[in-house]
C-alpha cells in the first residue's frame, strides 16, 4: 500500500484497487468572486495507465482497478460572464453551451409534472422534450460544420442524481410500466407484473472524465442499432413496442463507414422546482486547453459488453511535454435553474481527435490537441463543490439524458 502526495497538497492511497473517490471543499481564497472560484477536481495521476470496474444490471460499480487519484486545486470561471459576448460557449467550438427556455416558458411547462423518479414517466414525456431541444441546437448550432441537414435524433438513456443521502432514498426507486418477468437472459415473457421497481439515483459525478472514446464511441452507435442489452434503458420499451433496434442498421452502418456525421449530446438540467443549484455544480473544460495526453482510459465491464470512458490527468503534470506548463480551462454556470439546461457534447464524429490517429496518452507524448481543426470532439467534465456557497445549500437534484444524434448521407 503506497501513499501520493498531489499537486493539490493532499495525499491519497493506492492498494491496487481503490473506492470513488469523493468531493472535496477547497477553502475560499483571496481570487474567489463572481468572476471564478477555486475548486479541487479528482484527476488521475500520470501514472495511472488504464483503470477499469465491473457494474452490474443496476447500475453501480464494483471497485476501481488501476486508479491512482490526483485531487488538484483548478479555478473555475463563470461561464454567465461571456454568455452574451461574441466569445461565449458553444457546442461547436467548446463542446458544451447553455440552453434557456423561451420566455414564456413553453418547455418548462411540458415537464413541471413529470416525476423524474418514474422511468416510464421520464422516458414517454421527457426524452421527446429533450429531442426537441438537441434537435434544435444541432441545427443550428453545428450543423455549419457538416453540409448536411440532420435525420433523426433519438434520446435513449438518463441519469437522476442527487447530492442528497437522504433525498436519494425518497427517489431511489423508479417504476417501469414496460417491465416484465426476466427469464435470465435477457428475454422478457408476457402474463409479468405491468410495473416493477429499480434503483436509478446515482451521486453527482465527481470525477474529471469524458463519457465516450475512440473505441466505445462507434460501439456505443453500434449497438444501438442491435437489440437492446441489459443495461439498456429502453430494452423492455422497445421489445413491448416489437422493435429490434432503437436506430436504423443501415443509417448506423453509413455512419460507421464517415459516410454521415454522429453525435452524442448530454442534455443536463436541474429538476429542483424550488432551489437553483448550488452544490455541486457541473463544470466542463475547454477542449482548447486539452492534449490527448491528458486522456486514460476507463473499461467498464457489464454483464454482456465492455465500455469505455476516458479519465483524465492535470497537465501541469509529466503528462505533458509543453514547454510552459499548461492548465485545463474549466468553466461553469453558477445558480442554473430549471428553466435552464446545459447541452453537453461528448462525442462528434467530425471533431479533430475523432479524426485523427491517436487514442489516448498512456504512451503517448505528442501533446496532440483534442481541438484538432478547430472542430471539438467532446468536452471533459465534473461535478464539484463550490466554497463559495454554504453547506447548508439545498443539494443538487439534476437529470441527464443522452441522446444520439445521425446526419444526412455526405
Amino acid at each position: 500500500m503506497s501513499s501520493l502526495t498531489t499537486t493539490g497538497g493532499g495525499t491519497v492511497t493506492d492498494p491496487g484497487t481503490s473506492s470513488w473517490p469523493s468531493m472535496q471543499r477547497p477553502p475560499i481564497d483571496s481570487a474567489t468572486s463572481t468572476e471564478s472560484v477555486p475548486a479541487i477536481m479528482n484527476y488521475v495521476s500520470p501514472e495511472t495507465t488504464e483503470i477499469s470496474t465491473r457494474r452490474d444490471v443496476g447500475g453501480s460499480d464494483d471497485a476501481l482497478v488501476g486508479a491512482i487519484w490526483n485531487p488538484t486545486l483548478v479555478r473555475v470561471a463563470n461561464a454567465r460572464l461571456v454568455q452574451n459576448s461574441e466569445n461565449r460557449m458553444n457546442l461547436c467550438d467548446n463542446g458544451f453551451e447553455l440552453w434557456s427556455d423561451d420566455p414564456q416558458g413553453e418547455n418548462i411547462n411540458l415537464i413541471q409534472d413529470i416525476d423524474f423518479c418514474n422511468q416510464d414517466q421520464v422516458i414517454e414525456e421527457y426524452y421527446p422534450v429533450c429531442e426537441r431541444i438537441v434537435a434544435e441546437a444541432l441545427s443550428s448550432k453545428i450543423t455549419s460544420a457538416s453540409s448536411s441537414p440532420l435525420a433523426v435524433v433519438c434520446a435513449f438513456d438518463h441519469n437522476v442524481r442527487s447530492s442528497d443521502r437522504a433525498s436519494v432514498g425518497e427517489i431511489t426507486k423508479c417504476k417501469c410500466k414496460h417491465s416484465m418477468e426476466n427469464d435470465g437472459k435477457g428475454d422478457a415473457r408476457e402474463g409479468a407484473a405491468e410495473s416493477i421497481t429499480m434503483p436509478q439515483v446515482q451521486n453527482p459525478a465527481g470525477i474529471v472524465h469524458a463519457d465516450y472514446t475512440k473505441i466505445s464511441a462507434p460501439r456505443r452507435l453500434y449497438d444501438l442499432s442491435m437489440p437492446p442489452k441489459l443495461n439498456d434503458v429502453l430494452r423492455l420499451k422497445l421489445h413491448a413496442e416489437s422493435r429490434n433496434s432503437l436506430l436504423d442498421p443501415t443509417m448506423v452502418r453509413e455512419a460507421l463507414d464517415g459516410n454521415r456525421r454522429y453525435a452524442f449530446i448530454n442534455f443536463w438540467r436541474s429538476i429542483d422546482t424550488e432551489n437553483p443549484v448550488k452544490n455541486p455544480p457541473l463544470a466542463c473544460v475547454d477542449p482548447a486547453s486539452t492534449a490527448v495526453d491528458d486522456l486514460r482510459t476507463f473499461k467498464i465491464h457489464y454483464t454482456d459488453r465492455i465500455g469505455e470512458n476516458y479519465f483524465v490527468c492535470p497537465p501541469t503534470s509529466s503528462c505533458t511535454n509543453t514547454s510552459n506548463r499548461r492548465q485545463h480551462s474549466w468553466y461553469y454556470y453558477p445558480d442554473m435553474t430549471m428553466r435552464e439546461g446545459l447541452l453537453l457534447k461528448q462525442w462528434d464524429s467530425m471533431g479533430g481527435f475523432a479524426c485523427d490517429g491517436q487514442t489516448d496518452g498512456s504512451s503517448n507524448t505528442n501533446g496532440g490537441k483534442l481541438n484538432g481543426g478547430g472542430l471539438s470532439t467532446f468536452s471533459i467534465h465534473s461535478a464539484f463543490i463550490d466554497p463559495s456557497f454554504s453547506t447548508e445549500s439545498p443539494p443538487r437534484k439534476s437529470i441527464e439524458v443522452r441522446c444520439v444524434a445521425i446526419w444526412e448521407t455526405t
